[in-house]
């Protein structure tokens, strides 16, 4: 819990716990990876590494004895992402702090949430720009900007099992690590979604609770988790190993005061991070004209 006797004129207040239990339901995908614990540590405005690949074509029977002199390793394309600052501020007067002492932990609160859910529209839909011409600002490619093209799944109508079958395919070919896949998806989607299985389900237990909600999808090549964003573009639906995704911080949320010029408390909530893809293996894009 942080209070208002926390903030002084030299001090930072980190907010990284708060950011990973506020606005859940708003923010599902950065809430997953945060969840997840799927984060790292950047030490620049560029964050550069390596693209994880498996390899599985070769024959690797071997001789009893034999000495080894074929060595392998995955594979090495670079990849970067451009780290992007956020930025909310927030200004009580004294006035309304003398009304209500706990203002500023409110207002601070919700500058929290609003910074989260820029962040998450960002993560999915971002355009990657290294802020090297106006107005200069850094800004990280998302998660469908990062999709490998040979995944791609268009579908003309509506969204049909076919073709979930096929983007779990797409990606079950690209011989990617273990780990859970998940489906972003906006309300039009999920409602299709939704219709698929409408008569192919039966209560249990709760035979008052009536509707269908589907939360995960089971195939030949693994099981999808749905998940609902009103952040996702109305025609897509955007699958991702959760494996291969991370969320890269340069600066951790916090609330940093501002110098004090009037019959006010000033500060704001700042963050700078991006994006990584291990490899955009992992994730596939289904869209819906």
């Amino acid at each position: 819990m942080f209070k208002s006797t926390n903030f002084t004129q030299s001090e930072l207040v980190n907010l990284s716990k708060e950011i990973a239990v506020v606005g859940v339901d708003y923010t599902p995908f950065t809430s997953l990876l945060l969840a997840k614990g799927n984060t790292e540590k950047a030490t620049s405005t560029i964050y550069t590494w390596r693209e994880r690949s498996l390899v599985h074509d070769e024959d690797i029977s071997a001789v009893e004895g034999e000495d080894t002199t074929v060595f392998t390793e995955s594979g090495r394309r670079e990849l970067n992402n451009v780290l992007e600052i956020f930025k909310k501020g927030v200004s009580v007067s004294g006035t309304a702090i003398a009304m209500q002492s706990n203002q500023l932990n409110s207002e601070v609160s919700d500058r929290l949430l609003e910074l989260k859910i820029n962040l998450e529209k960002k993560l999915i839909n971002g355009i990657k720009n290294d802020g090297s011409t106006t107005p200069f600002k850094r800004q990280m490619a998302g998660l469908i900007a990062f999709a490998d093209p040979t995944n791609a799944v268009n579908v003309t109508g509506t969204v049909t099992e076919d073709h979930v079958k096929q983007v779990m395919r797409n990606l079950w070919n690209q011989d990617l690590a273990e780990g859970q896949y998940f489906a972003l998806v906006n309300a039009d989607i999920k409602e299709q979604i939704d219709n698929i299985y409408k008569d192919r389900y039966s209560y249990q237990h709760k035979t008052t609770n009536f509707g269908l909600v589907v939360d995960s999808i089971e195939t030949n090549y693994g099981t999808v988790n749905i998940v609902l964003s009103k952040h996702v573009p109305a025609d897509k639906m955007v699958v991702f190993n959760d494996a291969y995704i991370d969320l890269v911080y340069l600066r951790e949320p916090a609330f940093e005061p501002l110098a004090k010029t009037g019959d006010s408390v000033k500060g704001q909530v700042i963050a700078e991070a991006t994006l990584k893809v291990g490899s955009p293996k992992a994730v596939a894009v289904v869209t819906v004209a």
